[in-house]
């Protein structure tokens, strides 16, 4: 794994980046995810999109959550309402952060 900048944090989520390879990392408590540029991009926006429009359910213990499908359709990422707010912040933040980071790296290397 890449020597990668932190992007954000926000609660259980910490997003970094690795400029060299230009890949993401999402660290949440109990899983990673890992992006590369056009993946992080398209992941943002799908979360954007759906930041506002989710629906919590009872869980078996109890606990409202929202879920997340992935492209493993056996794969679902699970939230309660504060893990969402953080986890959604996180990923549109990380975005607007990177690219703040790249227009100052390619300043430097002007």
């Amino acid at each position: 794994m890449c020597q990668s900048t932190i992007l954000n944090t926000k609660g259980n989520t910490i997003i970094s980046y690795c400029p060299r390879c230009q890949n993401h990392y999402v660290w949440q408590r109990s899983f990673l995810l890992t992006f590369t540029l056009q993946q992080f991009e398209c992941f943002a926006s799908e979360i954007h999109v759906k930041q506002y429009d989710r629906e919590f359910v009872r869980f078996p213990d109890g606990t409202f959550r929202t879920y997340l499908e992935t492209p493993m359709r056996e794969v679902l990422l699970t939230f309660t309402e504060l893990e969402w707010f953080d986890f959604s912040k996180a990923i549109q933040e990380s975005y607007y952060m990177r690219e703040i980071y790249e227009i100052i790296n390619k300043d430097i290397k002007s």
